[in-house]
């Protein structure tokens, strides 16, 4: 079947294709009333139905906003991604997803072909914490702003962040290991020595070191899941092994689950667990995982409206850091009425 063009409502009508373009988008020049009423019989005659992306693609602030992040089939990048989806879809404007894969070059080459569809800006989900700024620079050249989510704007980058309040989540968690009368307190974090889950560990050794608790108990992984259950279990089999664990992200401390099943440890009896995130599955672990978060749809509306900001307002706006909150429940040792 022939697809119907503008050229042929234009036909029918009896008009130019500009003036169908000025009845379709509502502008930017006046059609007089009768021509008006011609065109629009003619696209109802012919059933012509615009291509709103082209029309999107076109436009130079469009309401499209690309987001980029790491890995969206991991759990809190998956529930983040669905959260900026409602938040932007409650603003009248559509979401472009793209997955880095933690590769700098893959951040920046989807950071460059959104800007170059000229996206209303991008959330910038990094995937290297101290890697080059090469996905700011690719965007921001065609002149797209971008506003960083989750992480913080790489250094001598002056761009506009929307975190949560990672280091004081890391000591909420801790201060109620500490509360649960735990001295051996291990934390289960990342390689990286800067981003989120560094400062959620952070976090950790602040309240240690205040108790007067010892902070030399931790355990770095990869993103090799495999790999980091393997050290975890090693680390649980150790004679002076943790009694609690503060896993600096929720898929860490469901490995702190597994392993510490598979080694014949029993959770909270032998060893209490609290994660960070408040993902859908640490509601769903066995036992049900105490955590520290926020509501995924604070986060997705704050960014939103943070890059609508920026983008209209064209400068820079200040930094937005979100408060987090304990969600007490069976793996830290709190009693089965905090479900």
């Amino acid at each position: 079947m022939q697809r119907i063009t503008r050229d042929d409502v234009a036909r029918l009508a009896g008009t130019s294709t500009a003036v169908v373009s000025y009845v379709i988008n509502n502008g930017p020049r006046p059609v007089a009333t009768a021509t008006r009423a011609r065109v629009l019989a003619a696209i109802a005659e012919l059933d012509y139905r615009p291509n709103l992306v082209a029309r999107a693609l076109r436009s130079t602030r469009s309401n499209t906003i690309g987001l980029v992040v790491p890995d969206s089939s991991e759990a809190f990048f998956t529930e983040l991604v669905h959260a900026v989806e409602r938040a932007a879809f409650a603003d009248d404007s559509l979401v472009l997803l793209g997955n880095s894969g933690y590769s700098p070059a893959q951040e920046a080459r989807y950071a460059r072909t959104l800007a170059g569809m000229q996206v209303g800006g991008v959330l910038l989900v990094r995937s290297e914490v101290d890697g080059p700024r090469a996905a700011h620079t690719a965007a921001t050249g065609l002149g797209v702003p971008v506003v960083y989510l989750n992480y913080r704007a790489p250094r001598n980058v002056d761009a506009t962040s929307v975190t949560l309040a990672n280091r004081h989540g890391g000591r909420l968690a801790a201060e109620h290991l500490l509360g649960h009368a735990y001295r051996r307190i291990g934390c289960l974090t990342g390689i990286s020595r800067s981003g989120p889950v560094a400062d959620r560990a952070r976090g950790w050794a602040d309240a240690m070191r205040a108790a007067g608790g010892d902070t030399s108990a931790v355990q770095r992984t990869g993103l090799d899941r495999r790999a980091a259950r393997g050290q975890v279990k090693a680390w649980l089999r150790q004679g002076d092994r943790p009694e609690a664990v503060f896993a600096a992200a929720d898929g860490l401390a469901l490995d702190v689950l597994a392993a510490a099943q598979e080694v014949g440890l029993r959770v909270p009896e032998d060893l209490a667990v609290v994660g960070f995130g408040a993902t859908e599955p640490a509601a769903h672990s066995w036992p049900p995982l105490t955590t520290v978060g926020r509501s995924f749809d604070d986060l997705g509306r704050a960014a939103v409206s943070t890059l609508k900001a920026v983008q209209a307002q064209g400068s820079r706006r200040p930094d937005q850091e979100l408060a987090v909150s304990l969600i007490p429940r069976r793996s830290c040792g709190c009693p089965q009425d905090y479900m």
